[in-house]
C-alpha cells in the first residue's frame, strides 16, 4: 500500500491506530469459533486465554496512541467489552454444554481474571508466568464430578 493510499483510508494517526486496534479485536474474537471448531472446548477456552494475553500485550503497547485517539474523540473501545463477552460466552458454553467447564462462573468474572493476570504480568518477559495463572484460572473454571458418598 502506498503511502497516498494509506492516507485515503486513513486521514490521521489516530485513525490508523484505532484502525489497528479494531483489526486486533477482530482477530481475537473470531479466533474463538476457529478454536472451537478444531479443539476440545476446554482446550480451546484455554488457547484463546493465551490469545487474549497476547491481544492485551498488544494493546498495551499502543497505549500512549490510543489515549491520543480518545483526545481526539476517538472511541476505540465501543464495543470491546461486549464483543469480549461474546467470543468468551461462546467459549465458556461449549466448554458447560461437554461437561469439561463449570457453568456457574459468570463469564464477566472469568474476563475480569484474564485482565487481572494480563496487568499482573505486563511485560514479554513474565509470559511464562501468566501462562501458570491461566492454567490456574483454567483449573477454577473445570467441571468437577461430585464426590461419592464417603
Amino acid at each position: 500500500m502506498g503511502v497516498g493510499t494509506l492516507y485515503r483510508h486513513f486521514p490521521t494517526r489516530e485513525a490508523l491506530v484505532e484502525a489497528a486496534y479494531r483489526t486486533e479485536l477482530d482477530r481475537l474474537c473470531a479466533a474463538a469459533p476457529e478454536l472451537l471448531g478444531g479443539h476440545e472446548p476446554a482446550a480451546a477456552l484455554r488457547a484463546w486465554m493465551d490469545r487474549f494475553v497476547d491481544y492485551m500485550t498488544t494493546k498495551r503497547g499502543m497505549a500512549d496512541a490510543l489515549r491520543a485517539v480518545i483526545a481526539s474523540g476517538g472511541d476505540p473501545y465501543a464495543h470491546s467489552r461486549d464483543r469480549l463477552l461474546a467470543a468468551l460466552t461462546a467459549l465458556i458454553e461449549a466448554g458447560v454444554a461437554a461437561g469439561t467447564v463449570r457453568g456457574d462462573v459468570p463469564v464477566l468474572d472469568v474476563l475480569t481474571g484474564l485482565s487481572g493476570v494480563t496487568l499482573a504480568t505486563a511485560g514479554a518477559e513474565r509470559r511464562e508466568q501468566a501462562g501458570r495463572l491461566l492454567d490456574l484460572l483454567m483449573d477454577g473454571l473445570q467441571a468437577r464430578t461430585p464426590a461419592g458418598p464417603g
